[in-house]
C-alpha cells in the first residue's frame, strides 16, 4: 500500500505529465470531453467539444499577432502552477461585479493578490508555495532557499526573476543598514527610511536585543537565499502575513528609485537622484506628489492601484480610478497569468471584474436588493431585507472569523495609550477608566439598535472555538452598571454634581472630560458615535467625533485620541500588530508602536512602554526568538501570556460578539467556496481564489 506522501507524489507527477502534454498544444483547440458542473467528463457519449487552453479574448489577440502564443506566456511546463479545482472546472468569459467605497484599495486588492507564499485554504495556518515553486530551510533555519518558476512573466511580458525580489528587498524595503546589517538609528545622519512603507519584521531577527536584517543572495535567475543572523523558523509564515508581495518589477521601478547604498557597478540600475526619480514618477504616473518619500510609499506600497505598474496578479487595472465615487473600477485578466486548472487551461476564467465605487451604505443595500451586485458583503442591519429580495437570484455564503468583537456596526473602541494630551493619556491608561467606559454601555440596547438583535453582549476577547477562548474574559465588564461606572470615575475626576447638560472636569483642571473619536466613514460609524454619546452622557463624559480620511497617517504622528477598530487575530504568533505594540499601526498603541518599529528608539517620536504593555512586548519578543525543539512550547506559553494581559487590562473595549462574514453571491457565480476563514492574516477575500470563479451559462 502506498503511503499518503507517496500517493500525493504520484498524483503530482501525473498532473505534471498531463500538463506537459496539454501545454504542448497551448493556444490550439484541443478535442476533450466537456466537463459537467461537478468537474466530471460526460460518459456514454461520443460527442466531444473542442475547448481552448486559453480565453477566447486572448486567443483572438494571438491570432491578430498582438499577443505571443500561450506557451510563450506561461512558465516552462514543469513550473506552471496547477490550481486544485475548487468545486468544478470552469468556463471562460464574463464579468462579475463587486462594490467598495473610495478607500477600497484594501477591499478589492486581496481579491486579485498573489503572494510569494500563501496560506492553505484548510485554515491550518500552514503556508504553501504560490509565486515561488518551492522553499526550504537549512538545518537550523538560518538560511532559506526559495526557488522561482522558470519562464514566469510580469503582466507586460517581461521575465520575472530573482532580480525582482532582490531589487525590491535591497533598494525598496530596507532602511539604512550598518555593515553588520543592524539598522542605522533614526537620529543618525546616514539614516534613511524604507522606500515602500514601514520596515517589515519578517526580515529581521533579534540577537541580544538588537534587530538584524536578513541578507538576500542571488544563486541564479530563479533561485535566491535569505540568510539570518539567528534561526528564523517561521520565515515563510511571517512573510505571508507581513510582506506577502516580496517582489516588484525591477525593470519598471529602477526609474523611480534613487540609489541609497552607493552601488555604481550595476548598469541595469541607473544612478538617479531622488529629484530625478520624483520627476520621472510625476511624468509617468500623472500625479503630483509633494516629495520623494510620499511618492515611494504610494507607488511602492499601493502599487496595485496603478494600471501602469506590471503585476503578477490574476487581474490588472485598466485605469487609475479606484477611488472615484460613482465610477466603475475595472480589472481585466492578466494575459501572462501563470496558473492553469487541472486540464491545463490558463486561469483566470473570467474576462474581468468590475468594482462599483459607492460610499453611501444605503445605496449599496439598494443595489444588493435589486440584484445588481454579483458578490458582496451583507451587513447585519440589511440582512433580512436583502436576503428576502434576492432569495431567487443569490445565495448566502458564510465564512467564519477570528474577530474579538463585532466588526459590523458595534465596533471595538480603542483609546490611544500614548494620547498627546497628557491628562487624557493618564485617564486612558487607568484600568478604572476603561472599566467605567465598558460598563456604562447597555449592550442589549446596542444589539437591538445596531445589529437587529443578531448579536449578544461580549467583551473584545478571543472568540469561542479558537485557542485562548475564555468565557470569563468574554463576559468581563459587560454587565450594564451606570452606578458603578460613576463611582469609579468619582475617584478619577473632579466632583460632578450630575446636572443634565454638564460634564465631568479632568482632575486638577477646568477642562470638560471629552473623548474625541476619529472616524473614517461617518455613515458607517455615525450610529455608534451617537449611541456612545448617549451612554457616556450619563457618566459625565462628552463624546465627539472628527472625520479623518487618512487615519493611518494620523496614527503615525500620534495624533489620535480614540477610534473604532477591528481586532481579528488568528494568533499573535502569526500576526500580532493589533494586540501587541510592534508597529506604528493601530490607535491603541500609538507611539509605543513607533518606538518598537524604530528599533526600540525614542529618537523619532516613539515612546517606550512600561508595565503590562512592556510585558506584551517581551512576550512577543520571546515568540520571535523561539527556536529549537522547545519552540512550540515557548510560543504557546507566550501567546497565552499576551491573552492573559489583555484579559486583565481590557485595552480594547468590545461591546458585542462577532458575527460570521456573510457573502451575497449570485447563483450564476460558480466555484465560490464556503466555510473559509475571513481574516487579515489569510488576506481576506484572496482565500476564495478569484481566478477560479466563473459564470454559468444561461
Amino acid at each position: 500500500m502506498k503511503t499518503g506522501k507517496a500517493i500525493k507524489r504520484t498524483i503530482s507527477l501525473l498532473l505534471i505529465f498531463a500538463l506537459m502534454l496539454g501545454i504542448a498544444g497551448c493556444g490550439k483547440n484541443q478535442p476533450v470531453q466537456q466537463p459537467n458542473e461537478q468537474g466530471n467528463t460526460q460518459q456514454g457519449t461520443e460527442v466531444t467539444t473542442e475547448i481552448l487552453k486559453e480565453a477566447p479574448m486572448l486567443a483572438e489577440q494571438v491570432k491578430a499577432g498582438t499577443l505571443p502564443p500561450l506557451e510563450e506566456r506561461l512558465p516552462v511546463p514543469e513550473d506552471v502552477m496547477v490550481e486544485p479545482d475548487v468545486l468544478s472546472l470552469g468556463e471562460y468569459g464574463g464579468t462579475i461585479t463587486f462594490t467598495t467605497d473610495d478607500a477600497g484599495r484594501w477591499v478589492w486588492g486581496p481579491f486579485v493578490e498573489q503572494s510569494m507564499f500563501r496560506f492553505k485554504q484548510d485554515g491550518s495556518g500552514e503556508v504553501e508555495p504560490n509565486v515561488c515553486k518551492n522553499f526550504y530551510p537549512n538545518e537550523d533555519a538560518t538560511v532559506w532557499t526559495i526557488e522561482l518558476r522558470k519562464g514566469m512573466k510580469w503582466s507586460d511580458g517581461h521575465p520575472f526573476t530573482a532580480d525582482d525580489v532582490i531589487f525590491y528587498y535591497d533598494h525598496m524595503s530596507t532602511p539604512a543598514l550598518n555593515p553588520d546589517r543592524s539598522a542605522v538609528p533614526v537620529d543618525d545622519p546616514n539614516y534613511y527610511p524604507t522606500y515602500t512603507s514601514k520596515p517589515y519584521n519578517c526580515y529581521q531577527v533579534q540577537v541580544d536585543g538588537v534587530s538584524y536584517w536578513a541578507k538576500f543572495d542571488k544563486i541564479d535567475d530563479y533561485t535566491f537565499t535569505v540568510t539570518f543572523k539567528a534561526p528564523k523558523p517561521d520565515f515563510p509564515v511571517a512573510v505571508a502575513v507581513d510582506n506577502k508581495w516580496m517582489f516588484l518589477p525591477k525593470h519598471f521601478y529602477k526609474n523611480y528609485v534613487a540609489r541609497k547604498d552607493g552601488v555604481t557597478d550595476d548598469p541595469t540600475f541607473p544612478l538617479i537622484t531622488e529629484e530625478q526619480a520624483l520627476e520621472n514618477a510625476r511624468r509617468d504616473f500623472g500625479k503630483q506628489w509633494e516629495n520623494y518619500s510620499t511618492m515611494g510609499k504610494e507607488i511602492g506600497y499601493y502599487h496595485w492601484d496603478y494600471a501602469i505598474v506590471p503585476q503578477l496578479r490574476s487581474f490588472i487595472a485598466v485605469k487609475d480610478n479606484w477611488n472615484k465615487v460613482g465610477e466603475v473600477y475595472e480589472l481585466v485578466r492578466n494575459p501572462y497569468f501563470w496558473k492553469t486548472d487541472s486540464q491545463g487551461r490558463q486561469l483566470p476564467y473570467l474576462d474581468s471584474i468590475k468594482v462599483l465605487i459607492i460610499n453611501d451604505k444605503d445605496q449599496v443595500a439598494l443595489k444588493q436588493a435589486a440584484g445588481e451586485i454579483d458578490v458582496s458583503w451583507l451587513d447585519a442591519d440589511d440582512f433580512s431585507t436583502v436576503a428576502m429580495a434576492t432569495q431567487n437570484t443569490h445565495n448566502i455564503v458564510e465564512w467564519s472569523t477570528p474577530a474579538w468583537a463585532s466588526s459590523s456596526g458595534a465596533y471595538t473602541l480603542a483609546l490611544c495609550q500614548t494620547a498627546k494630551d497628557l491628562d487624557k493619556r493618564a485617564l486612558f491608561q487607568d484600568i478604572r477608566f476603561r472599566e467605567a467606559l465598558s460598563i456604562a454601555v447597555d449592550r442589549n440596547l446596542m444589539n437591538a439598535t445596531l445589529m437587529n438583535g443578531q448579536s449578544k453582549p461580549a467583551q473584545a476577547a478571543v472568540p469561542e472555538g479558537a485557542f485562548g477562548y475564555d468565557p470569563e474574559w468574554t463576559n468581563k465588564w459587560t454587565e450594564y452598571n451606570v452606578d458603578r461606572a460613576n463611582a469609579l470615575l468619582d475617584e478619577l475626576t473632579e466632583p460632578w454634581d450630575r446636572k443634565p447638560g454638564t460634564y465631568r472636569k479632568i482632575k486638577g483642571t477646568n477642562k470638560d472630560l471629552e473623548i474625541i473619536i476619529s472616524i473614517q466613514n461617518p455613515q458607517a460609524e455615525g450610529d455608534m458615535v451617537t449611541l456612545l454619546q448617549s451612554a457616556y452622557k450619563d457618566i459625565g463624559i462628552k463624546v465627539s467625533s472628527k472625520v479623518d480620511a487618512d487615519l493611518s497617517k494620523s496614527i503615525l504622528v500620534n495624533d489620535v485620541e480614540a477610534s473604532f477598530t477591528l481586532v481579528s487575530v488568528i494568533t499573535p504568533a502569526i500576526r500580532p500588530d493589533s494586540i501587541v505594540p510592534m508597529r506604528n499601526f493601530t490607535t491603541v498603541w500609538g507611539a509605543y508602536g513607533k518606538w518598537y518599529e524604530d528599533g526600540k528608539s525614542t529618537a523619532n517620536g516613539g515612546i517606550e512602554p512600561t508595565g503590562d504593555i512592556l510585558e506584551l512586548v517581551k512576550a512577543y519578543d520571546a515568540i520571535k526568538a523561539a527556536a529549537g525543539p522547545s519552540r512550540d512550547k515557548i510560543v504557546q506559553e507566550n501567546v497565552q501570556k499576551i491573552y492573559d494581559l489583555h484579559k486583565k487590562n481590557i485595552w480594547l473595549i468590545g461591546f458585542l460578539s462577532p458575527q460570521p462574514c456573510t457573502w451575497l453571491v449570485n447563483n450564476k457565480v460558480k466555484n465560490f467556496p464556503d466555510n473559509l476563514i475571513w481574516c487579515d492574516e489569510y488576506r481576506f477575500s484572496s482565500m476564495m481564489r478569484l481566478e477560479q470563479l466563473y459564470l454559468a451559462k444561461d
